[in-house]
């Protein structure tokens, strides 16, 4: 009995163990696994491989230091070179154009060679993080009024380090810029707007500025409203301060304004206007109210275009073009109403009625004196009172006001195309 219940025993003991010992062996196993990928993490080197590692390992390497340009011992070359996007807000009263552009660096820095193999690439992208951490020019816009970077969606910045330590820079920017103004000419004139680019604290001892090739290029679809771009001009703007000659590049955008819009908002209807006063020469003599009327208002809708004209631009000392054809045009308009008002003197011009008594004198000649002065006061006044004497229409008054009339429709319309003859060359082709 106690033999069953010993085999018993061994027999249930036997299939604990054979149960058990698939789970010991898989867990073993996981533990083995773990261990190793522990081992794994920990006996690693570090990744120089990423982009990350490497940089951060060439700096220390190389003891950067951003506050230092790339070369002691001489000046670093600095190419720039923009791109526009686009042209815009182009103003006359504040003196001063926007522009949206891609500005265009482009340095040597030996500190950040690198070998190829060692990088496994030629070129780098350089992330946001980086951007700050090495050493760029401090380049300005001299003559700007405001100016930003654009953020959106993210920095619009890009950073790229090539092996022999060439590091290529681009930003967006959208700068107002000032651009002062010749208006002599307006509104037929071709402005010229610089755009300058400085180094704000290096002098040329550290480093200058050269353009790059196709310095400035334009996307194909800019367009500005009113003016035409007729290229650009490349100098060197670079200036002696107190602190020292400090780099500065310039490029020069030539702005041809375009004449389409003025001619049709100011100079067809000012000149319709002027031709308008010439029709009071056909209207009759004795019309005075339609000719004073018709004069008057051609008078008053002049003055009110040259000042809507006149409205967007600054308060400037000197004469422009636009001033001209205005004070000219009104001038013609003045000068028909004051036309009317000869030819309506003329007309009604009067002279003293001959009196009987003169009659008398150019019908029998030579009487005496003393008849004379009898037969003159019976005729002025009764009981020795003397009337006043009495006039009448000048016959000859009417027809030299029809002169004037007819000699005014030649004169007007000869003399204003003289003018037109006279004003357009000169303000085409004459440079101010």
């Amino acid at each position: 009995m106690e033999m069953k219940r010993l085999l018993h025993f061994v027999h249930i003991a036997a299939l604990l163990l054979l149960t058990m010992s698939p789970l010991e062996a898989a867990g073993g196993k996981k533990e083995k696994r773990k261990r190793r990928r522990e081992n794994n993490v920990h006996h690693d080197p570090p990744a120089v491989n990423s982009t990350s590692g490497f940089l951060e390992s060439l700096l220390k390497r190389s003891n950067y230091d951003r506050g230092q340009p790339p070369m002691l011992d001489k000046s670093t070359r600095v190419e720039l070179g923009i791109y526009i996007n686009s042209f815009y807000s182009i103003s006359e009263q504040t003196m001063d154009f926007s522009v949206n552009i891609y500005l265009r660096q482009n340095w040597t820095d030996p500190r950040l060679a690198f070998d190829p193999q060692e990088g496994g690439r030629d070129m780098i992208k350089l992330e946001d993080g980086y951007w700050d951490r090495l050493w760029v020019p401090d380049v300005f816009f001299r003559n700007e009024k405001k100016a930003n970077y654009h953020d959106v969606t993210i920095p619009n910045r890009l950073m790229r380090l090539y092996s022999n330590g060439q590091i290529w820079y681009v930003t967006k920017i959208s700068a107002t810029l000032s651009c002062p103004m010749d208006l002599k000419k307006y509104p037929l004139d071709v402005q010229h707007c610089p755009m300058m680019l400085e180094s704000f604290g290096y002098t040329m001892d550290v480093l200058y500025f050269v353009w790059m090739k196709n310095a400035v290029d334009m996307d194909d679809h800019v367009s500005l409203p009113q003016y035409k771009l007729q290229g650009h001009q490349l100098e060197d703007c670079s200036q002696n301060y107190t602190a020292g000659a400090f780099p500065c590049l310039k490029v020069t955008f030539n702005l041809k304004r375009d004449i389409g819009y003025y001619m049709i908002q100011v100079y067809v209807p000012t000149a319709l206007i002027v031709i308008l006063s010439w029709v009071a020469f056909w209207i009759s003599i004795d019309s005075s109210p339609a000719r004073v009327s018709l004069g008057l208002l051609t008078v008053l809708t002049m003055t009110t275009q040259s000042a809507s004209a006149r409205a967007s631009l600054p308060r400037v000392s000197y004469i422009k073009a636009l001033d001209v054809w205005m004070s000219v045009c009104l001038v013609f308009v003045f000068a028909s109403l004051l036309e009317y008002a000869a030819v309506n003197v003329f007309s009604r011009r009067e002279i003293p009625k001959p009196s009987k008594a003169s009659s008398l004198m150019e019908k029998f000649k030579g009487p005496s004196d003393k008849s004379l002065r009898s037969l003159t006061e019976v005729e002025n006044g009764v009981n020795g009172r003397k009337q006043p004497p009495q006039y009448i229409r000048d016959p000859f008054g009417r027809e030299k006001a029809r002169m004037v009339d007819k000699l005014s429709r030649k004169l007007f319309p000869t003399t204003f195309i003289l003018f037109c003859l006279i004003y357009w060359p000169v303000y085409i082709f004459i440079d101010m």
